[in-house]
């Protein structure tokens, strides 16, 4: 099967490994339409791509906002990222179009009451028992950012922002992210977007709980 997808993020997950997601594009009878998200997994680790699965057949790498045509076979079987494919393996993606960010905020900015809020629990994390009994419709999310931070202590990102009157304090595991910030500890995004993920369960060795942690999987600054 192949699937068309606009690139909305591509970040590390067990370096070299990525996660590769984006929002999928169907052909109607009138037109061109939006479909849902789509994250190409593979069968290894936690699902992590490794370089021979997502090098495109120009020998490229696929970048946020490129259009690429994925292979894929089966829906996955994790209730918490319900956007999981399968990567056929042995066939290589293809770039066929690149948007600009305009079309991206047109087309694909959302606006949840909440990003995946426990009750009485931290902002960056929802506990896996949670996540269990209350399985999410989807696992990513484009929100707009509008004067969010970007802190940094030269090897780990954070991405501060308020959605819906809530803050949020997320991890970055976008690899570009100092394109953004260069050498400051401390950016401010006027207006933005940012790709927010659901990460697989984690366990947390400080209180001994298993988390999905929420991570901004991508930031861009556009103005």
């Amino acid at each position: 099967m192949l699937k068309k997808i606009v690139v909305l993020a591509n970040s590390v997950k067990h370096d070299p490994g990525r996660c590769i997601a984006g929002r999928e594009i169907v052909v109607k009878n009138d037109g061109i339409g939006i479909g849902p998200w789509v994250r190409p997994v593979s069968r290894i680790g936690e699902g992590e791509l490794l370089p021979y699965h997502f090098t495109l057949e120009d020998g490229t790498l696929p970048q946020v906002l490129d259009v690429i045509e994925v292979h894929v076979e089966t829906p996955g079987v994790d209730q918490t990222q319900p956007e999981n494919w399968y990567v056929t393996e042995g066939l290589a993606w293809s770039r066929v179009d690149r948007w600009d960010v305009k079309m991206v905020v047109d087309s694909f900015a959302e606006n949840p009451l909440d990003v995946w809020i426990q009750p009485r629990a931290k902002t960056d994390r929802v506990t896996k028992e949670y996540l269990a009994a209350s399985p999410p419709q989807q696992s990513l999310y484009l929100i707009q950012l509008q004067n969010a931070t970007i802190s940094s202590n030269g090897k780990k990102y954070r991405l501060r922002f308020v959605h819906s009157g809530v803050s949020y304090d997320l991890s970055i595991t976008d690899p570009l992210i100092s394109n953004i910030t260069g050498a400051a500890p401390i950016t401010i995004v006027q207006k933005g977007l940012a790709c927010v993920s659901l990460a697989p369960p984690f366990l947390n060795r400080y209180d001994g709980n298993v988390y999905h942690y929420k991570l901004a999987a991508m930031v861009i600054s556009y103005g």
